[in-house]
């Protein structure tokens, strides 16, 4: 399932995507998209968001290739092995647009 039309209006489609096949270490990749940042008690999402979940991190980790029941997948996603990190977090609030 596409998830994307969910979270925010689907001419918005190519940015989140694109959001999330860059690395922002690498450059200001929200600069590059038509969203807009903004917060809710220093805690930063985009305006364009149909609905926001505030979240308190509860514990994090590494991932670890030997994890992988299905092997394939750790070649399929992850060839450069910049893996990600896993969290598990607690549900405080959840913010949604009067418009949507």
């Amino acid at each position: 399932r596409d998830w994307s039309s969910d979270v925010c209006s689907s001419d918005l489609k190519k940015d989140l995507s694109y959001l999330g096949s860059v690395s922002g270490r690498d450059e200001d990749k929200i600069a590059k998209t038509r969203l807009t940042p903004t917060d809710a008690n220093g805690i930063p999402f985009f305006e364009e968001a149909k609905i926001v979940l505030i979240c308190k991190k509860l514990y994090s980790q590494p991932m670890d290739p030997e994890g992988f029941v299905d092997k394939s997948l750790d070649e399929q996603w992850y060839p450069e092995k910049d893996y990600h990190v896993l969290y598990a977090a607690e549900i405080e609030q959840i913010l949604v647009r009067k418009d949507s």
